[in-house]
């Protein structure tokens, strides 16, 4: 150890030191690890090795623990009463008990047909006709039934769901053909089979038979309707065929008929209560351009909704112009037209829906069929209001329905959109997955 006299420690001056090794010592009262120089006859200390004191033992007081604990206690309680009371307020306020959102709901529509429509205050409504799933196969009690459903597309829930009163045998044979049409007056018309035919009206919220109002004021009809096909939404009609097999094309709105309808829609004439409307289709071939047209019309008598319009390009493939062939300017009973969006190359334009001074539009930016939409808002004038992307690369004209202040509906069969009135997606309704409760 060479001649050192004394041996303290640095940082707490104690002399209870033992050796380690290679002139290190280590404290025994605060465990400090420390060097000393050998050729000093007093301790010269260059550095330290602190390690952590310590600790002083402790002794266990029941009390004292008791008093934590119950501290612990409070302060967690007092952390747990706001969010208590929040969740307790949420559910008190919501539109449905605890247990009504727990509950199962064991039905879903088999779709067989739908088409979006607004109802008279004009919220956004998807109106569908079609079979009933059960989550339950073997116990579906409703699994004959053809039954209709009017569905709030904003809200998100069901007005309506009810039976289709039919014939137990055309109900079990062919409650999977139905087809909805939206014509003119607002309200639906429904094919069932291929011989019967319903209304749904928007106004009073109930459904109609019509067949028999049909075959009481046709006398063609006076055997019985044997077959009933859609002559599409161009004119709101129907072509029906008799038992007898004599046919009439069927204006359900005015109740008129006729046997040459193809006659009665070119010849020159007036109707009740026409006059100068404005309407909007889009040009028959690529690119597309909006054209606004005006023309007399009455409700529910012999008019072409979707004419036939060409356009015309130069050599350059410059737009020059558009124009309805001879046979639809008479069905349509043109007065006048403008082409609107020369400006704005587009390709596949689709006019879904058109009211209040706002039309609703589906274009593409290039000729290619897989590239999606883009939905439009334009004015009456062509203004483009808003544009968004579409999840969708096919459209159908007329199948959406515009409410200025709701927003925009659009889509067939199960998948529809709802846009609200700034061009955001609010939601995406796959019908057959809405749940509900019959029982």
């Amino acid at each position: 150890m060479g001649n050192l006299k004394t041996i303290q420690c640095p940082n707490c001056g104690s002399k209870k030191v033992k050796y380690l090794d290679d002139n290190m010592f280590e404290c025994l009262n605060c465990q400090t690890s420390f060097y000393v120089d050998t050729n000093q006859t007093s301790v010269n200390h260059k550095h330290t090795y602190t390690n952590r004191p310590t600790a002083a033992p402790i002794t266990f007081n029941p009390k004292r623990a008791l008093w934590i604990f119950l501290g612990i206690i409070v302060f967690v309680f007092a952390l747990l009463i706001p969010v208590l009371f929040f969740t307790t307020n949420n559910s008190s306020t919501s539109g449905f008990s605890t247990s009504e959102n727990t509950k199962a709901k064991d039905y879903t529509f088999n779709i067989s047909s739908s088409v979006a429509f607004i109802d008279q205050s004009k919220n956004l409504k998807i109106f569908m006709t079609g079979s009933i799933r059960s989550s339950d196969y073997n116990n579906n009690k409703y699994k004959d039934k053809v039954f209709w459903a009017v569905y709030d597309a904003v809200k998100g829930a069901y007005d309506q769901i009810e039976p289709l009163e039919v014939t137990s045998t055309t109900a079990a044979n062919y409650w999977h053909r139905t087809e909805c049409f939206k014509f003119d007056d607002g309200n639906i018309y429904i094919i069932v089979g291929n011989n019967l035919l319903y209304k749904y009206d928007a106004v009073t919220k109930s459904m109609q038979f019509l067949n028999n109002d049909v075959i009481a004021s046709v006398k063609e009809m006076q055997s019985g309707i044997a077959n009933i096909d859609d002559a599409t939404h161009k004119y709101s009609a129907f072509k029906l065929k008799s038992n007898s097999g004599k046919e009439i094309t069927y204006y359900p709105i005015s109740k008129v008929y006729y046997t040459d309808n193809f006659r009665q829609t070119v010849e020159p004439r007036s109707y009740p209560n026409e006059k100068p409307t404005t309407f909007f289709f889009q040009t028959n071939n690529q690119p597309s351009y909006l054209v606004r047209y005006n023309a007399m019309y009455s409700l529910g008598y012999p008019f072409c909704f979707d004419p036939h319009i060409e356009s015309v390009f130069d050599e350059d493939e410059n737009f020059i112009r558009a124009s309805f062939s001879n046979y639809w300017v008479s069905a349509s009973h043109l007065i006048d037209m403008e082409v609107l969006n020369t400006d704005n190359k587009v390709y596949d334009m689709t006019v879904l829906d058109f009211r209040d001074g706002i039309v609703a539009l589906g274009v593409k930016t290039t000729n290619v069929s897989s590239e999606k939409f883009k939905i439009q808002w334009q004015d009456y004038n062509g203004k483009l209001l808003w544009s968004a992307p579409a999840e969708v690369s096919h459209l159908y004209d007329f199948s959406g329905a515009i409410s200025k202040t709701n927003g925009l509906v659009f889509g067939s069969r199960e998948d529809y959109f709802v846009y609200n009135n700034k061009g955001e997606l609010v939601k995406k309704l796959v019908l057959d997955e809405l749940s509900f409760d019959l029982d």
